[in-house]
């Protein structure tokens, strides 16, 4: 098999490989605790006025809830103005899954005598909506729009009730007057849209309703259509920068505006530190159990088994007590005048040191294992029998034959400086793509968090490929 025919095989690879790993993020994203309507709500949870309206409306907004139908319930009604309670009581029940809104309540009443009522909510909460009937015997209607329900009563409800009581105000003092009436009560149900189906519809197979330009004029509308991986579209995010200029950007836009500050900070941490690492290896093989030996080995251990967001911190600890300088970024470090005078680039350093540490450790630690049992190889006896110089021996022969196993790690620290990198920009508060994976896993920004996952498989996967193939072109002796 030729390299082309194995490239173009491990290429068509990727993409059963990036679909298996589409999957298991989704699942586990959509298994985390947590309610993101809640979330993007804010501030409105805590209030009961129009709250189930506003978590129905966002539900729909993030493709998260859907209507399922509208339906009505009629009933006759009697209050006793004795007990000063209403005697007929009514709910309106759903399946578990089911949100209720929007609910329209029609009073029928007819009294001899003016009365003063008051609709009053059950639950924790209560909401007042005042009728007055005049006494003249006639039929009185009375309509109002029940979306006051409070949220203890609409989430701590088992199955999903929520019950009405009429009752009138406590100061009216006739007694043994009876009223009768009738009320009609209209809702409409929205239930959440299942795992499996917004999986489909993530990746393109199912349609969905998506917020798009169609006349090119800026006016955006809601459209109902097949949009996904499969169609080259990431989505829209549920929640990123609120207020910001990004807010409501397609997710590409707002990954390939972040990428390249990711780019900025991975590619020098991963040029040095395979450099150091490399050299540091080496010098370590050559000798063996010498102090440097020892104490190189000590400090990787150390440095091998801190977290990278521990490591961080030392490091900005350690800046702040010699430098005054902690490297934690603010928002105008960012703007083009700084990136143009330099001020961008010094908020690079603690961020690159603390990827070069990460990445160093381990590197050097294998680079030094693997030239040592090289080195007890017979052929590198030999070469150093026929009078080869130990720079010939060790670079020439020992070092390429090494090489193989260190390619494979070099080329899997670079999307490992990545996940690293996620820490990392965390702590320094770098705007990369760390910084929205963060960001969204906090706020439960389910669209974000997959299509970060979704690049960081993929640049796995492309590095993973280009590795196989740099194989051939450091031992001859492999082929495909």
């Amino acid at each position: 098999m030729s390299m082309r025919s194995y490239a173009l095989r491990r290429f068509i690879y990727i993409f059963p490989t990036l679909l298996g790993i589409s999957l298991v993020s989704f699942a586990l994203i959509a298994a985390s605790p947590g309610d993101p309507i809640q979330i993007r709500m804010g501030l409105f949870k805590g209030e009961q006025t129009d709250y189930i309206r506003r978590y129905n409306e966002i539900g729909i907004q993030m493709g998260m809830l859907k209507k399922v139908g509208q339906d009505a319930v009629s009933f006759d009604i009697t209050m006793d103005t004795a007990s000063g309670f209403l005697l007929k009581e009514f709910n309106v029940t759903g399946p578990e899954t089911a949100y209720i809104d929007y609910t329209t309540v029609t009073l029928n009443l007819r009294s001899d005598i003016p009365r003063n009522f008051s609709i009053t909510g059950w639950g924790s909460y209560g909401y007042d909506f005042h009728v007055s009937i005049p006494g003249n015997n006639e039929l009185y209607t009375y309509v109002f729009v029940a979306d006051k329900l409070s949220y203890d009563e609409h989430f701590n409800t088992s199955n999903n009730e929520i019950y009405y009581t009429l009752e009138r105000p406590f100061t009216y003092s006739a007694t043994g007057i009876s009223e009768t009436g009738t009320m009609h009560v209209e809702y409409t149900r929205y239930t959440r849209i299942g795992g499996i189906v917004r999986y489909l519809q993530w990746i393109g197979l199912m349609k969905k309703f998506i917020i798009e330009d169609l006349d090119g004029d800026g006016t955006v509308e809601r459209v109902y259509k097949r949009r996904g991986i499969l169609q080259g579209d990431l989505g829209r995010s549920w929640h990123w920068i609120e207020g910001s200029a990004d807010q409501g950007k397609p997710i590409i836009d707002i990954i390939v505006g972040r990428m390249w500050y990711t780019l900025f900070l991975t590619t020098p941490a991963f040029v040095i530190s395979t450099i150091l690492a490399t050299v540091i290896g080496v010098i370590q093989a050559t000798r063996q159990y010498s102090i440097w030996d020892k104490g190189v080995t000590l400090a990787s251990l150390i440095g091998y088994s801190m977290p990278t967001f521990w490591l961080a911190k030392l490091v900005m600890l350690a800046s702040f007590y010699i430098f005054n300088f902690t490297g934690a970024t603010t928002g105008e470090a960012f703007t083009e005048p700084f990136i143009l005078n330099g001020t961008f680039y010094v908020f690079l350093i603690l961020p690159v040191i603390t990827l070069v540490l990460t990445g160093l450790v381990f590197l050097a630690r294998l680079t030094r294992s693997q030239l040592l049992d090289i080195l007890r190889q017979d052929y590198i006896t030999t070469a150093r029998a026929k009078g080869l110089s130990e720079r010939s021996v060790i670079y020439k022969h020992a070092f390429r034959n090494a090489m193989l196993p260190i390619i494979t790690v070099v080329g899997m620290a670079l999307p490992g400086l990545l996940g690293g990198a996620v820490m990392t920009e965390g702590v320094f508060g770098w705007p990369g793509l760390g910084t929205v994976f963060l960001t969204s896993a906090l706020q439960r920004d389910h669209p974000m968090m997959m299509a970060t996952n979704f690049i960081f498989g993929a640049m796995f996967l492309g590095f993973r490929l280009l590795v196989d193939l740099s194989y051939a072109l450091v031992d001859p002796r492999i082929r495909y």
